[in-house]
């Protein structure tokens, strides 16, 4: 589970901010988040803010730091996570620092990378089995060399590790390095899921993923299948086909060029009579019902799992009952048995509900004038109430997030 997660100039994060899912000592609506050991993990977090106000650079931090770990870039590549803070001379060639605190099997583990255009400056990893620090790798940057070393810690030998100056040490685990303990944080990495509803490529290439996992898993297709009908879509079964193999397969709109040829299962009727079913072509089903195609499949997968799964913009043509039913998911100690967590940015205000959602679940991006991201937390008003309506407070600006949209008559 993710305790927390730093930036320091990352994209529109100039000064360092910390985005945490450690819940506050309050004892408001506590089936929203676990107690392991001394933690108290919230199971949900939701970011709001106006467009381009930074929410969706804490989920692109998730997802090219996971990339950069699960796909090593080949020697002397620029690495895609180095995106500093554009609109400063101090920063804009300076590195981009993360640092990642998370949770594995109740052990705190805490990881930090300092990046630059083709260089890894600083990485280390460390854990705290007995709530003591134990180092479990560092590396030494020698920036004028391609090939860098790193070393396990004192009580792993201080083995010696080589590996290229672009590449983290924690992706070797992964591949050339087996340890009992390293190699299940490269596993932890590697089970968390971070999609983008909005982005075409991502929407593809995870339908195939989907459809080819449905295939092999009659269990998951039973449960998406279920998961689709409840949302109301009046779907009662999906059917998959694979089409024959097309090496030179284009990505194209949604699944024009897939390898698979999805259908729902809906009720035939002659009059008012039930006389059997038939197929529709999941490309005439509505733009909503193939997003919770393939977000569903993500989202059971994760609740079974146990692992974190993030996204960018959660309700894209989805209804605020059905966002609402997926984070009930998640927060239903009857469902969420595996310490599963959901991160998600946001524009639907019906989730600032505060039967459904603590103070300290919702976070708020703000941007100014010269471009740089403010992150907080609606724990951080301290007058504010759990039975506060969360949603009139946002709407009016109080919390701000909100976009401040100049007079239309200027513009005409």
């Amino acid at each position: 589970m993710i305790l927390n997660i730093k930036l320091k100039n990352y994209r529109s994060y100039k000064d360092e901010v910390i985005y945490t899912l450690e819940a506050s000592s309050s004892k408001a609506k506590d089936f929203n988040y676990f107690e392991i050991n001394d933690f108290k993990v919230l199971k949900t977090s939701l970011m709001y803010g106006a467009n381009a106000s930074g929410k969706s650079n804490i989920v692109r931090a998730f997802f090219e730091l996971r990339n950069l770990i699960i796909k090593k870039p080949a020697v002397d590549d620029s690495l895609l996570i180095y995106d500093p803070f554009k609109f400063n001379k101090e920063t804009n060639t300076s590195p981009v620092e993360i640092t990642i605190e998370f949770l594995i099997d109740s052990i705190k583990y805490k990881y930090v990378t300092k990046i630059e255009h083709k260089n890894v400056l600083e990485e280390s990893l460390c854990y705290y089995p007995q709530k003591r620090e134990v180092v479990l790798f560092e590396r030494h940057t020698e920036t004028d060399k391609n090939i860098q070393k790193g070393f396990l810690g004192d009580k792993f030998g201080k083995k010696e590790i080589t590996v290229f100056k672009n590449q983290l040490l924690l992706s070797k685990f992964g591949v050339d390095e087996p340890h009992e303990v390293i190699s299940d944080v490269y596993l932890y990495f590697k089970k968390m899921y971070v999609y983008n509803t909005t982005n075409k490529i991502h929407y593809e290439l995870l339908n195939d993923k989907v459809s080819e996992d449905l295939l092999e898993n009659e269990t998951l297709k039973f449960k998406l299948e279920k998961l689709i009908n409840y949302a109301d879509t009046k779907i009662t079964g999906i059917n998959i086909n694979k089409k024959g193999e097309s090496p030179e397969r284009k990505i194209d709109y949604l699944w024009k060029k897939s390898d698979f040829y999805i259908s729902g299962v809906h009720d035939l009727y002659d009059g008012n009579n039930l006389i059997g079913t038939t197929n529709l072509s999941l490309l005439e089903e509505s733009v909503g019902t193939q997003s919770l195609f393939v977000l569903g499949a993500k989202i059971i997968e994760a609740l079974e799992d146990g692992s974190v799964l993030i996204i960018d913009e959660l309700d894209t043509s989805l209804h605020s009952f059905i966002t609402k039913m997926i984070v009930m998911l998640f927060q239903d100690p009857d469902i969420n048995k595996n310490r599963a967590q959901l991160i998600f940015t946001t524009h639907d205000i019906s989730l600032l509900d505060k039967d459904l959602i603590r103070k300290d679940q919702v976070w708020i991006t703000e941007k100014s004038e010269k471009g740089e991201t403010d992150l907080y937390s609606l724990q951080d008003f301290e007058n504010l109430r759990e039975d506060t309506s969360f949603d009139k407070w946002y709407l009016s600006g109080k919390f701000g997030g909100v976009p401040q949209i100049k007079s239309l008559k200027e513009f005409f």
